[in-house]
C-alpha cells in the first residue's frame, strides 16, 4: 500500500504535533503482518506520547493534559475509524487481484486520505489547546527536530548529482513494491527502473514542499506564542493550514503537486502490470493479514468497550 501512499502524507501528522496520530493509520495500512501489531496498536498512546515528549519536552501540565487527549483519540480512533479503514483494506485487496488502472489507484489513495483527514480534523482542538501552551523553548525544540529531519531526508534523498537522485529514488520505490508483492526479477526490476528514468520527478522541489509545511506550520507556533492568540483563534489557523497542506496555495505549488499525485498513480499502474500472478496473489495475502488484524482489533473493540462500560457503573 506504500506504493501508493507518498512520503507527504506518511509524515501528514508529524507537522500539526498531536497528529502525530497518524501513527494510527500506519499501523493499520502499512504494518500489518506483524506478530506485534495488536500490541503495539494497544499501546499506541503511550508511543505516541513518548515521540511527541521527545520533539516537544512537555511541562507538567502539558503532561497530563497529552495523556489524556492521545487515550481519547485512541479510542474514538478504534471505535470510530477502524470499520472504515476494514472496508478500504477489503477494496485494496480486491483491486490487486489484477492489473490497476491509474484512476482506479487514485480513487483508491483518495479513499485512504480521507481516514488521514478525519483523524486530523478529530484532533486539531487538542492541537489548538496544546500550541497555546507552548513556551518559545519548545517551540525552538520542534524546529531543531525539523532541521534534524531535514538533514537526514537530504543524505538519503537529495545526492547532488541528479543522476544519482533518480537512481535513489527507484531503489525505494522497488524496495517498496517488493515489500507489497514479493521479490522482483531482475527483468521485473529492470522495467521499473527504465519507466522511472523516463518519468522522473525533482526531488529538490519534494524538499522544497517538504520545507514550505514546516515553515507554515512554525509560523502557526510562534504567532500563537507571541501574540497569545485564544483556543478559537489557533483552531482556524490550524484549519487554514490543512486546507493548503497538500498543495499549498500558489498555482506553481498546485501544479506540481498535481504532476507528483498523478505521476505516482502512473506508476503503481505501471507496476501492477508487471507483476505476475503469482506477486498479486502474494499483495492480496498481504492485505489479507492486515485486514485479519483490523478486524480483530474490532473485536478486541467490544471487549473493552464492555469493560470501560463496567468500570463507569461502578
Amino acid at each position: 500500500m506504500t506504493i501508493f501512499i507518498d512520503n507527504n502524507y506518511m509524515s501528514l501528522f508529524g507537522h500539526i504535533l498531536t497528529t502525530k496520530l497518524i501513527f494510527v493509520f500506519l499501523l493499520t495500512t502499512t504494518l500489518f503482518g506483524c506478530s506485534t501489531v495488536r500490541f503495539a496498536y494497544n499501546q499506541g498512546d503511550t508511543l505516541t506520547y513518548w515521540w511527541l515528549d521527545d520533539h516537544i519536552g512537555f511541562n507538567q501540565t502539558q503532561e497530563s493534559f497529552i495523556r489524556g487527549s492521545l487515550e481519547r483519540h485512541f479510542w474514538w480512533h478504534r471505535t470510530e475509524q477502524l470499520p472504515g479503514i476494514s472496508g478500504s483494506l477489503q477494496r485494496a485487496q480486491q483491486k490487486l487481484q489484477a492489473p490497476v488502472s491509474k484512476t482506479e489507484f487514485l480513487i483508491l489513495r483518495a479513499e485512504l486520505l480521507k481516514h488521514v483527514y478525519r483523524i486530523a480534523d478529530e484532533v486539531i482542538p487538542d492541537t489548538a489547546k496544546l500550541l497555546t501552551s507552548l513556551d518559545a523553548s519548545q517551540i525552538e525544540t520542534i524546529q531543531k527536530r525539523f532541521d534534524k529531519n531535514n538533514q537526514k531526508f537530504k543524505n538519503e534523498f537529495l545526492p547532488k548529482d541528479k543522476i544519482k537522485q533518480g537512481v535513489v529514488r527507484a531503489n525505494k520505490i522497488i524496495e517498496r513494491t517488493e515489500w507489497l508483492y514479493g521479490n522482483l526479477s531482475s527483468t521485473q526490476e529492470n522495467k521499473i527502473r527504465e519507466f522511472l528514468a523516463k518519468n522522473p520527478i525533482d526531488n529538490e522541489i519534494i524538499f522544497q514542499e517538504r520545507l514550505r509545511r514546516q515553515s507554515e506550520f512554525m509560523a502557526i507556533c510562534k504567532e500563537v506564542q507571541q501574540q497569545k492568540l485564544n483556543q478559537k483563534a489557533t483552531e482556524s489557523l490550524l484549519r487554514d493550514y490543512m486546507k493548503y497542506f497538500e498543495a499549498g496555495k500558489t498555482k506553481e505549488q498546485q501544479s506540481f503537486h498535481k504532476k507528483w499525485i498523478e505521476a505516482g498513480a502512473e506508476t503503481a499502474s505501471f507496476i501492477s502490470h508487471v507483476v505476475n500472478e503469482e506477486q498479486n496473489k502474494y499483495a492480496t495475502e498481504r492485505v489479507g493479514g492486515w485486514l485479519a488484524d483490523v478486524q480483530e482489533l474490532i473485536k478486541d473493540s467490544s471487549v473493552l468497550a464492555a469493560k470501560r462500560s463496567a468500570h463507569l457503573s461502578r
